[in-house]
């Protein structure tokens, strides 16, 4: 009999998970607006709560700080949209130089070691249709307004807008879904997620500002043309955990092996990026973002895949802060606790297993 109800929780459990999952990605244009909406929320409400105390009508200020947070956002996005602007006649050389920077690296590495045998104009012709320079035209395309980009941050607007206007109800409605014993638990994980959220979104808005900062300040004593460019592009990428640093290092690299004269100019850029991602990873983050994200890297980069499959650039970027969501919501249930703690990074600390008995 035990073998049996351990059966059907598993069986209800995959089948949750997968109708889940199949939810989630034939409504991606209706989920994603509303995460998005969700996690805004969560940054306005700090800022709301303090507005309200001035303005006692709640829609307007509401408003008051939607404009609030778009004012440095706009400049931002402004000055990053005048660089690209004044480099877009370039794009076409950047794209050429660094497929040339690709060839001459491969040519380097068969010169030191022989045995690769690489070929670089086959493996350059098959990813021609992927386009090397996809993060450069990414970039570009994020910043044109389509109607599908407005129809969704209108869409999102609408919902964070809503979200911050009805927060009470919505929370109490969430509260009163449970027996009055559990009520309190309830909304002390409220309070978790809503810590998890406003720590990440936050801190990683700041690693970005200061990742695009050290890489152009770096790029441009290297000596490296568009150093701005490639300094916020490195910053933006680093919301793509583990790799995205990687990437956004790899292409000024590149770019500095096809334009250099001299093999100690790129040698400087990997260097730099080298030591920016150890500082990146070993400081900035987690004393910016501390350790209310508390996953560990397996579980990490499979909700990567699982939310980039699912939702693409989008899925990539709430993948964290879903996955640390989960794992708060799976540790509040006994069945479930020991999934959350294998998905955090402490599951190796001694006693743990002790405290799931």
């Amino acid at each position: 009999m035990a073998n049996e109800g351990y059966l059907k929780n598993t069986a209800y459990t995959l089948f949750v998970l997968l109708a889940g999952g199949y939810l989630l990605y034939i409504g991606s244009s209706l989920f994603i607006p509303i995460f998005f909406a969700g996690f805004l929320a969560v940054i306005l409400n700090p800022l709301d709560e303090r507005l309200r105390k001035l303005i006692k009508i709640k829609s307007v200020s509401i408003i008051s700080s939607f404009i609030l947070l778009l004012i440095p956002f706009v400049i931002i996005i402004s000055l990053f949209s005048y660089q690209l602007m004044s480099i877009s006649d370039s794009l076409p050389s950047i794209d050429s130089n660094l497929e040339r920077g690709v060839e001459k690296l491969f040519s380097s590495l068969n010169e030191l070691l022989p045995i690769l045998n690489l070929d670089s104009k086959k493996i350059i012709s098959q990813s021609k249709g992927e386009d090397i320079s996809g993060p450069l035209k990414f970039i570009g395309q994020s910043l044109i307004s389509t109607t599908k980009f407005l129809t969704g941050a209108g869409v999102t607007i609408l919902f964070t807008f809503f979200f911050l206007y009805y927060k009470r109800s919505i929370k109490n409605y969430i509260v009163y879904q449970f027996k009055e014993k559990n009520q309190k638990d309830t909304r002390d994980t409220i309070g978790s997620i809503r810590e998890i959220i406003q720590s990440y979104i936050t801190g990683l808005g700041l690693v970005i500002v200061i990742l695009s900062v050290l890489n152009s300040v770096g790029l441009f004593l290297i000596g490296i043309k568009f150093a701005i460019f490639w300094g916020v592009l490195g910053g933006i990428l680093a919301m793509i955990p583990y790799v995205g640093t990687l990437i956004g290092g790899a292409l000024p690299f590149a770019y500095a092996f096809a334009t250099s004269d001299s093999i100690w100019t790129p040698m400087l850029v990997l260097v730099y990026y080298l030591v920016i991602q150890q500082v990146e990873g070993n400081l900035i983050t987690p004393k910016i973002v501390g350790d209310k994200v508390d996953i560990n890297p397996m579980f990490a980069i499979l909700s990567l895949l699982i939310f980039g499959s699912f939702w693409g650039v989008s899925g990539v970027i709430l993948a964290i802060p879903l996955i640390s969501i989960c794992k708060i919501i799976l540790g509040q249930f006994d069945n479930t606790i020991a999934l959350a703690t294998l998905m955090g990074s402490g599951i190796e600390e001694k006693g743990i297993f002790k405290r799931l008995q």
